[in-house]
This record gives C-alpha cells, structure tokens and sequence, in this order.
C-alpha cells in the first residue's frame, strides 16, 4: 500500500470525538483534572479490554457505581508505571550530568 495525498483523510468534529484522546481533554477540562490522569484512567480501562465508559462514569459522577477491584487494581498500576518514567533525578544524578 502506497501513502499519498489521497491517504490523508481531515477528520469532521463528530469523528473526532470517538478518539480517546479528544474524550480525555474534554473529561479532564469539564472536570478540572489532569489530563494525564484522565488518561491513565482509559489506559487502564483498555488494559481491561472494557470501554472507558465505566471510568468517565465514575469521574461524572453520573450514578454511584459499584466499586470495581479490577479496574481500581489496573488503574493503580498504570499510575504507578507512569510515575516511574517521569520520576525526576535526585540531586546526586543531576550533578553528574
């Protein structure tokens, strides 16, 4: 298969929506979160081979949802995973950059 000009396709806004990444910013604006987090959030939804809805569910606050072991496992561990690539160097690393 060849990419060229006729591969590129402008998504229209009702297309955009169904992206995680779209749905994500929105959450996270709507709710005042972070954007990370809320991301994180569908990793771990995903991860579980469930749709998101569960998660932005329980951020909306839409009706109270029986508390999900699982998820809340998976979401940890996603956080968790995520917090160690972007730990920041002690001082001791840093210096002997």
């Amino acid at each position: 298969m060849t990419y060229d000009a006729s591969s590129i396709h402008i998504l229209r806004e009702d297309e955009i929506k169904q992206f995680d990444w779209h749905w994500a910013e929105e959450l996270a604006h709507e709710h005042t979160l972070p954007l990370d987090w809320v991301k994180r959030g569908f990793e771990a939804s995903r991860r579980l081979g469930i749709e998101p809805d569960f998660f932005v569910r329980n951020i909306s606050s839409i009706k109270d949802l029986p508390k999900n072991d699982e998820f809340e496992q998976v979401f940890i561990e996603v956080l968790k995973k995520t917090e160690r690539r972007v730990r920041i160097p002690s001082k001791t690393s840093c210096n002997q950059l």
